[in-house]
């Protein structure tokens, strides 16, 4: 509550002198008990407390109107306050919505760049299993084949950098993925937090 005091208007002001005179006529005519002067102290009692009725009510009905004034200016600020909210939030949810769609586009990248390693290491895996079989085909045949034995080992070394080169790209490539998606949740999770905040 306010620790300010409304101040007293003239009305209430006035009403209280004109019941005070009343008191005081009615006092003087119990004091000279006369029937004329009980009569006119009655007749005084009854119109000024009917003149301080009517300056209340339209005091109170004027509280009121201010009430009512005051009231209805604070409803439209709060209205105007919850309009700017929402459109903050608005604002911060669409801002929101781009940075996963972005995300989302990024792991789908990076999901693709993990499938086009895979096949690269099932490709190096398959060229180092046929290199073996050939380099297995060239040792049996070692004294007819020295030459060809010696470039199958070549070609051995190769299919194996190859399929080191892959898997490293391979694991490179899931690490990125799993950045991505820690990312991505621990994003998630900061929404809702400020959500439930």
């Amino acid at each position: 509550m306010s620790n300010r005091r409304i101040p007293r208007s003239r009305r209430a002001v006035g009403a209280v002198a004109l019941l005070l005179t009343a008191v005081v006529v009615a006092i003087v005519g119990i004091v000279v008990s006369t029937v004329p002067v009980l009569v006119a102290a009655t007749l005084y009692a009854v119109v000024v407390g009917g003149i301080a009725t009517r300056l209340l009510s339209d005091e109170i009905a004027q509280l009121r109107r201010d009430w009512a004034r005051d009231r209805a200016q604070l409803a439209d600020s709060n209205r105007t306050a919850a309009v700017a909210r929402s459109r903050e939030h608005i604002a911060f949810a669409e801002q929101m919505g781009q940075r996963v769609s972005l995300r989302d586009a990024q792991i789908a990248t990076l999901r693709d760049a993990i499938v086009t390693a895979e096949i690269e290491l099932a490709q190096a895996r398959e060229r180092v299993y046929a290199e073996r079989a050939r380099s297995a085909a060239l040792e049996a045949d070692a004294d007819s084949a020295q030459s060809d034995l010696e470039s199958a080992r070549v070609d051995l070394r190769r299919a194996s950098d190859a399929l080191a080169a892959s898997e490293s790209a391979e694991l490179q490539v899931r690490a990125e993925l799993l950045a991505w998606e820690t990312a991505a949740s621990d994003e998630t999770r900061r929404q809702h937090d400020r959500k439930l905040a």
